[in-house]
Order: structure tokens, then sequence, then C-alpha cells
């Protein structure tokens, strides 16, 4: 039966896009327009013969001195920039034309979480959970959330030791991806959902196999199932109910929801119960705004964002770093001697701590920068748009489109967006991320294998996450692990 579906959207897709959209093309596209049909086929993106990095490089090189170009792309035309000025015009001066982002996918049921996803919500209800759900993600609550960075690290270091010493070589080659998997999946159990996952020891574990179904959604069939099985709401919901009060971002969303949590003068509270105090029951009268903003199809939908954002998108820029440290000997040393400086007797950082590595930082900006995690920016333009300057026109419900692989400089370079609408969980991700790479080079020395690719094989999943394939590494210990 799902075949059968999945057979007849491929026929209607292509039907459509190749002759409904065809015929309804608008006069607007004019002399700027770059027609990309000869070479980048909708059957050829839709087969993933070819990539949508592909094709937007294709269309960079060709525009020339152009700041900017119509692409007629299915299902309607997009304007793909290239001038910085016009991009930080769009992110940020004018972001008031620009506030929403295209649909990734569309869900018939108005009520579906994924129509929840923070990246989804469109207008006054995107800027409402936003705002309200921004103080989620403060420098010191991210702090606090240091604690389980540096647990969770240390039984990952204590595993891969393991894994070397019962090698006769005394070095263990890892699959990266899967290894560091482990890492991410672990944390984010533990800071998103208030569970221990137990995927450092078993990585074959139930919440293991769930959410690796989760994560790929390199197939229609995929998105299909994720939208049609109800099992995955229920997984999810389950930390939204009952009463009990954990260190998580769940439970921080909850308190969101009933205005217990403040964005400023909180930081510094010696603990999470103080922050969040419990209001009188009778007062629920107070949050009712708060709730109806929140309500528990929105907070099961972050709690998916937190999730995939934190296990699939640091997954993969931590395997991303690992392989470079393991092409390049030297930085992977002066790196290792940074960290040696600042880690404590008992290995592990602390929030201060990773904020003193700056050798790290640079590594981590230099990794996003040549392996950034998403194609495309986009912004749909709410109305009419014209900028003066440049002439360009954006007619209202178009999609305007940045490639992150590009030519790189402040307002190109932009692994997690920019202006109002940029990843809100950055600081999360930059941060989780440093601590395990500061934990690998710390306890291991890197090294490629003969299986290494050089260079890196890759793929896109869903026209968006750049992924690493087949990537095996060497680890060998540097220091024994109690």
């Amino acid at each position: 039966m799902l075949v059968a579906f999945v057979l007849l959207f491929v026929t209607c897709y292509l039907f459509y896009n190749l002759f409904l959209v065809k015929s309804s093309k608008p006069k607007w596209l004019g002399e700027q327009e770059i027609n990309t049909s000869a070479s980048f086929s909708t059957l050829d993106m839709l087969l993933g013969r070819k990539t949508v990095v592909d094709k937007d490089h294709h269309i960079y090189n060709s525009m020339g001195t152009k700041k900017f170009c119509v692409v007629d792309e299915s299902p309607s035309p997009i304007i793909l920039l290239k001038d910085l000025d016009l991009i930080k015009k769009v992110f940020i001066k004018d972001f008031d034309y620009f506030t929403d982002r295209r649909d990734f996918f569309t869900v018939s049921d108005k009520k579906s979480v994924l129509n929840k996803l923070l990246g989804m919500l469109k207008g006054e209800e995107w800027k409402n959970v936003r705002q309200t759900v921004s103080p989620t993600f403060t420098t010191g609550k991210i702090r606090r959330m240091m604690v389980h960075f540096n647990g969770v690290g240390q039984q990952w270091v204590k595993m891969l030791a393991e894994k070397a010493k019962e090698s006769p070589t005394g070095s263990a080659k890892i699959d990266v991806l899967s290894t560091v998997n482990q890492y991410t999946l672990e944390v984010i159990g533990n800071s998103v959902f208030g569970m221990r996952t137990g995927t450092i020891q078993d990585p074959n574990s139930i919440f293991a196999q769930k959410a690796g179904r989760m994560a790929n959604m390199d197939r229609i069939t995929d998105i299909i199932k994720l939208n049609l099985s109800p099992r995955y709401p229920q997984i999810f919901k389950i930390t939204v109910e009952g009463d009990v009060k954990q260190n998580d971002f769940q439970q921080l969303l909850i308190e969101a929801r009933k205005g217990e949590l403040k964005a400023l003068g909180s930081d510094d509270l010696d603990s999470f119960e103080k922050e969040a105090e419990i209001r009188d029951n009778n007062s629920n009268t107070k949050f009712s705004d708060k709730s109806k903003i929140l309500t528990d199809e929105v907070i099961i939908a972050q709690g998916v964002v937190f999730f995939l954002a934190g296990f699939t998108a640091v997954s993969n820029f931590i395997s991303f770093a690992a392989y470079s440290l393991a092409l390049h000997q030297d930085i992977q040393d002066k790196l290792r001697e940074e960290v040696g400086r600042v880690v404590k007797e008992d290995g592990s950082l602390d929030y201060d701590d990773l904020a003193q590595l700056t050798y790290l930082d640079m590594v981590a900006s230099e990794v996003l920068r040549k392996f950034p995690g998403a194609a495309r920016l986009d912004r749909v333009c709410m109305k009419d748009y014209r900028d003066p300057e440049t002439g360009l026109f954006v007619p209202k419900n178009t999609a305007v489109v940045i490639p992150v692989h590009a030519e790189r400089s402040p307002y190109s370079y932009l692994p997690f967006g920019q202006g109002p609408r940029n990843c809100i969980g950055k600081r999360f991700a930059i941060i989780e991320s440093q601590a395990a790479i500061a934990n690998l080079v710390h306890n291991f020395r890197i090294d490629p294998t003969e299986k290494t690719p050089v260079p890196l094989q890759a793929r896109f999943i869903a026209a968006q996450t750049f992924l690493p394939m087949d990537l095996e590494l060497m680890l060998t210990p540097l220091r024994k692990q109690t």
C-alpha cells in the first residue's frame, strides 16, 4: 500500500512540475533568469542523481558579476542572492519583509506535530513561540548543561579506550559517524529528555534504533512514514506529561509555557529549582497566554527539533572535525596542547574552560566553513519588496535563497543562518561539539586509516544535510583511563 502511494505521489509530482508549472511561468522572471533545466532536471534532482549543491554551484558560477538571479525551480521560481549587502538586508535590515521560511514538506493536519516545528511556523505564531522558547538557550542554561557533556564525554572516552585495549595494535578503528552518534544521542537523551539512553554501552539500544529512523529521512518514504506513524508523537509526549521536574530542555519548555522561566537576571542562580519556582496552583490564569502559545503539540515539536538538530547536525560537525584533525596532525597537536593546559585533573571541562580554548574555537569555525550542515538558507517574501540600489524586485510569496556552499565572508559564511530567524540552538550545538572534540584530542591521537577517503565522500539527505559516508579513522589512547 505504501509503495503504491509513493509511486502515485512521484507520478503526480513529475506531472505537476514538468507540465503544469512550466505552463504557468510568471512574467516577472525577466532577463535575470538563469535556466538550469537542461543540466538539472526535476527527475535528476528527485532521484538524487544531482544535488542541490551541484545546482547552486552551477548557478553561482554562471552569474558572473550579477548580484542576484531568478531560477525557475519547482514548484515556483526562486531568487538566488550573491551580493553580500543584499544578503544582509534580507536577513537583518529588511527582515520584516522576509520573516518566514519555505515549507520543507506539507502536512495536511494543521495540528500535526510536524506543522509545529519551529522552522515550519510562520508569522506571529513563529514570533510568539520563538520569543517564549528563547530563554531556554541562555548562557546560564547551557552552562548547567555542561554536567551532561562532561559525564557523557567521560563515558564515551572510556568506551573508546576499552575498544582500543581489546585490539592487538592498541588502537581502535572506528566508523566515525556511528561512534559520534553514541555520544550525541546520550547527550540529547540527558539534556533534552532527561533520560539515560544507554547508547554508549549499547549502540543498538531501542532509543538509538528509533533515533536512526527519525534522522535518516533520505527518501520520500521515510518522510511519509514519519508523518503517518503515530508512535513518534507518543514517544516524545512521555516527557511532556507528568509533573516531575527535571533539569532538561523539555522541562524548561514546559516552564516557559507556565511563565515560570526567567530570561534575564537568573543565569547565576545556583539551583535550577530556585530559578523555576512552582507558583500557586490557583494562579494558573496568569499563564493563560503562554499556555496558548506553547501547547503540548508545540512543546513536543520543539523536542523533535532539539533532538534532530542536537543529534544529526552535531554528529556531522564532530565527525568532520575528527576527519580534518586526522589529516592535519600539526593542527591536532597544537589543539591538544591548548586543551591540556585547561582540562581538570579528572578530565572534565566546564563552560569557562571551553571559553578559554581560542584555538579550538578557530578549528570549529574552520570545520563549519568547509563543511556547513545546510546546503541553502531561504526566506519567503511576505510582501512585494524592492531594493532601489540593485533593482531587485521580489514578489510576495517568492522564496529568496542563499547558497551556503559558496564564496566565504562574514555574511556568506553562515553555518547557523543569520538574523532573528537564525538557529535557536546555535550556542548549545557549538558547546556540545567543542566538548566532544576536546575530549577526543585530549585522550586520543586521531589518524586516518587505509580506508579513510581522501577527498571525503559525502551526500545530501532531504537536499539539506551534508553527511560523511563510510568514514573510518583510528584512535590511539594517550593516557590510561580509570
